[in-house]
């Protein structure tokens, strides 16, 4: 189990178990011909979570279709994955799923890097959680987002301050030439996500995050990363680069999480949700 820590008070993941507790078989886009993959779902704790909350979901880069069936998209499958997760006692109903982006894979997985609509992930996640607060990915299109549901939340350099008890704010896109879908340039993108980071929410949903300074390999923004290192003190969610372990490490006050391929699901810490318990059968 990787663990981070950060002052109290505040959402703070304390651990998360690298041993995935499920596994979904899946199919995408390789360099010459569809891949086989499986996608792994992970729990993980955290102090700070509202009273009440069973758990929190985020996901990112679910590229990919399903094997058999409808050939749907890889999110789809997934939002039908979480409820039996659910019904078999393996996993808490979510109260909210946060998506940070790329949802889309071709028909036929006949080529990486496919961009199209995910309106029908958008709606089946919200038959896996009461909420649904997302960013899209420069991948991702939507048909009609005016008929996308109302337990539905679109960021782009907003925030919303209601999603039980935590504010969230998110950016889409990637830095990258304007002129193409959801890209900004380099000091658009930097100058949204500081007016969100501004707003001080619990949660920044990115898709593109930042670098790791420590592994250069660990691609991202190195200006975000400057930005999030000095300003901000939440937890931060993206996708777009895969990293390996850690997926979790502090920047500045705050933390960052890579959920890029990934499942992460998140529980109040147990010690945490006790004491609570305690304090609250005191008080009766």
């Amino acid at each position: 189990m990787n663990s981070q820590s950060r002052h109290e008070g505040s959402l703070v993941i304390t651990g998360i178990e690298t041993t995935p507790f499920h596994e979904l078989p899946y199919r995408t886009s390789g360099a010459r011909q569809p891949q086989r993959c499986r996608l792994s779902f992970h729990r993980a704790f955290a102090n700070g979570i509202p009273p009440g909350i069973r758990s929190l979901v985020f996901v990112s880069d679910l590229q990919g279709r399903e094997i058999g069936g409808a050939n749907r998209l890889l999110g789809e499958v997934v939002a039908d994955e979480l409820n039996t997760l659910v019904e078999t006692g393996q996993t808490p109903r979510p109260d909210a799923i946060f998506v940070c982006g790329d949802r889309y894979d071709y028909p036929d997985c006949h080529k990486r890097g496919g961009s199209g609509p995910v309106d029908a992930v958008f709606e089946a996640f919200t038959k896996a959680a009461l909420r649904v607060v997302g960013v899209l990915g420069n991948h991702d299109e939507l048909t009609d987002p005016q008929r996308l549901s109302n337990a539905v939340d679109l960021l782009d350099g907003d925030v919303v301050e209601d999603v039980y008890g935590l504010t969230v704010g998110g950016v889409s896109g990637i830095v990258g030439d304007p002129h193409r879908s959801q890209r900004r340039s380099a000091e658009s993108f930097l100058q949204v996500t500081e007016s969100v980071t501004d707003k001080k929410p619990d949660i920044l949903l990115l898709h593109q995050g930042p670098t790791d300074p420590s592994r250069p390999d660990r691609r991202g923004d190195h200006d975000l990363e400057l930005s999030l290192r000095s300003g901000f003190e939440g937890l931060t969610v993206f996708g777009h680069t895969r990293w390996e372990e850690p997926w979790l490490i502090p920047m500045g006050e705050g933390q960052v999480l890579n959920v890029d391929g990934r499942v992460v699901v998140v529980v109040p810490n147990q010690d945490t949700g006790e004491q609570e318990q305690d304090e609250r059968s005191s008080k009766a």
